[in-house]
């Protein structure tokens, strides 16, 4: 349980240092941070789980013991699941183009858009542009002279979303 207490405790540290460093830098890019930040902050969680485990008497186990142990790897796996929906969350909100319209559509004066509309705010060419952009960015494909071509990198990635689409029957349907 001094695991549970700890991580809890280490990853609200975490999530509010995160916030104040969205809040006050323009440090790009935000998986770097999320994933320098939550490594910095394995140290807060091994000293507050000592401590809790040490000093809080309903909490109290020997590090040294298996039990110990077990509680200790179970609050590192308890973070490492949390890091993963928080940085699914994170993205979510952040690039997520389908929320940005919904936003866009809430925040009109009549609570809905044309498509016309749509297109003045989000136009198709920054739309694309800013895809190729992060797609050129992360490695996954380069454009040369106006040409797009993929990488090694992207066809990995490529070849993993499609056989992993395949196997949960998740193949697009183009209109």
């Amino acid at each position: 349980m001094a695991g549970i207490v700890s991580v809890l405790i280490s990853f609200t540290l975490y999530v509010l240092t995160h916030w104040a460093v969205c809040r006050l830098a323009r440090w790009r890019p935000h998986s770097r941070v999320i994933n320098l930040l939550w490594l910095c902050f394995l140290p807060v969680y091994f000293l507050l789980f000592y401590v809790v485990a040490r000093f809080c008497p309903p909490l109290a186990v020997s590090i040294t013991s298996p039990l110990g142990l077990v509680d200790l790897v179970n609050g590192l796996c308890l973070n490492f699941l949390l890091l993963l929906g928080y940085t699914y969350f994170f993205f979510l909100v952040e690039r997520g183009f389908s929320l940005r319209l919904m936003i866009e559509i809430y925040r009109s004066p009549r609570g809905k858009l044309t498509i016309p509309e749509l297109q003045e705010i989000y136009p198709y060419d920054y739309v694309l542009d800013k895809r190729l952009g992060q797609m050129e960015k992360m490695g996954y494909a380069t454009i040369e002279e106006g040409v797009l071509c993929g990488t090694a990198k992207g066809a990995k990635l490529a070849a993993a979303n499609k056989l992993v689409r395949k196997v949960l029957r998740l193949e697009q349907v183009m209109p």
